[in-house]
């Protein structure tokens, strides 16, 4: 029987700035690893298989299971510490990736993937997948998802408001001031993020869909472009006049406990929330659901698409153990078996296995992965502007738009402090 700790005592202690252990060599036995995961669907999806892995495997696991930024927290007090205590954990690297890669954080896992051979076949990966894994031409993950931005909506709120839902930015902004008239304010009309460093997720489809990147093709901002203050004032008037109270604490646990329990006509969202919003135990209008792809813009609908994946510490002195339960938690058949919770599968034998495609069998569940397939194709895979100073450039971004919000500053004062404080940070990259 494994170990398992979820524990917001912990967590609390955590940030407080207890690092008992956290600095420590205490490893455990060469069958024995410990792995840090984030309180995620693909985590709720992965935890009750583990007893699995561990009889085949002979492998015991330790799990500790945080909110995301504790989680961040906890694996970043680790990794500078340099201790191996942490095995396995899960990473962004969207976000983290350069920064952990510069400080050799990451044991790569080439000759590992080498070793397992047809076993494991990599290349069942899509290129775009194995890209967002890797860095410097190493490998320094392994895909356990793929999820974009989409839009969740009701459909019988719609239906009765007479809304036709949105297919463009216009057509989102003009749907939300109908339900929010029709409805005389007893109807959030959207759920969306606010949270500081969570809203760059959300927020990145709103920029690339006017056709702006996060940075110039010389590296520096790109926030001095006029359509990127449109994309400011376009998001933060939908936060503001349209989201529910205090949404500038919200991200996706928030969002979707409210679209969840009926109260918002609209969640603007990762499609990995599919699973807590369609579950008839959790959900009061899992059977009134439609899905829709990021309303287009300018230059389209150019959604944020990306994959979390697993990594083992390059301080971990279990590492054979780490790597057969990152390789059995990759792969095809746990991947197979994690669809069954809506987690949408990164190989393509899975995504083309009967047995998953024959679970999209609701009208919801065939509107998401058709959304789903669009974000994989025509997706941007830059959550935020990419460099070693990934998470302070998403808190650069997350604040500045926050405060648009809040009323407290204008678009074109947000774009001005987003290019200001971008500028040194991005610079970081040459250094």
């Amino acid at each position: 029987m494994r170990h398992r700790y979820l524990s917001a005592a912990l967590a609390l202690a955590l940030v407080g700035g207890l690092t008992a252990g956290c600095g420590s060599d205490s490893a455990g036995s060469a069958n024995e690893i410990n792995l840090i995961m984030s309180n995620h669907p693909w985590q709720r999806a992965i935890e009750p298989l583990i007893d699995d892995f561990e009889k085949e495997s002979g492998v015991t696991v330790k799990v500790q299971t945080f909110a995301e930024q504790q989680m961040r927290d906890k694996v970043q007090l680790n990794l500078q510490s340099r201790s191996a205590s942490m095995d396995v954990f899960m990473t962004l690297p969207s976000r983290e990736g350069p920064q952990f890669a510069k400080s050799n954080y990451y044991e790569p896992l080439d000759d590992h993937v080498a070793k397992a051979g047809a076993d494991y076949d990599v290349d069942d990966f899509p290129a775009a997948v194995r890209a967002g894994m890797t860095v410097d031409d190493k490998l320094i993950a392994a895909p356990i998802n793929v999820e974009g931005v989409v839009l969740y909506y009701r459909t019988d709120l719609f239906d009765k408001y007479g809304v036709t839902p949105p297919k463009t930015l216009d057509e989102l902004t003009t749907a939300a001031e109908t339900i929010k008239q029709k409805s005389g304010g007893s109807v959030t009309p959207i759920a969306l993020r606010g949270q500081s460093a969570a809203l760059p997720f959300t927020f990145g489809p709103f920029l690339h869909s006017q056709g702006v990147s996060w940075t110039k093709p010389d590296g520096t901002p790109n926030f001095d472009d006029p359509k990127a203050i449109e994309a400011i004032d376009r998001y933060a008037t939908l936060a503001r006049e349209y989201g529910p109270p205090g949404v500038v604490n919200n991200t996706f646990t928030q969002s979707s406990a409210l679209f969840a329990a009926g109260n918002a006509a609209m969640e603007l969202e990762s499609s990995n929330e599919v699973s807590s919003i369609v579950d008839p135990k959790t959900s009061k209008i899992a059977d009134k659901i439609g899905v829709l792809d990021f309303p287009a813009g300018a230059a389209g609908s150019k959604t944020t698409v990306l994959s979390w994946g697993l990594s083992v510490s390059s301080f971990s002195k279990n590492k054979d153990a780490a790597w057969k339960f990152v390789q059995w938690a990759t792969s095809a058949k746990t991947q197979l078996e994690l669809t069954k919770s809506g987690i949408a599968p990164p190989r393509t034998s899975v995504s083309q296995d009967p047995a998953y495609t024959a679970t999209l069998n609701t009208e919801t569940l065939k509107q998401w992965n058709a959304a789903l397939t669009k974000a994989q194709t025509d997706g941007d895979t830059e959550v935020g502007p990419v460099g070693v100073a990934a998470p302070e450039m998403r808190k650069v971004i997350g604040d500045a738009v926050g405060t648009v919000i809040l009323g407290r500053a204008s678009a074109e004062d947000a774009a001005k402090q987003i290019q200001d404080g971008l500028t040194p940070l991005l610079a970081k990259n040459s250094e």
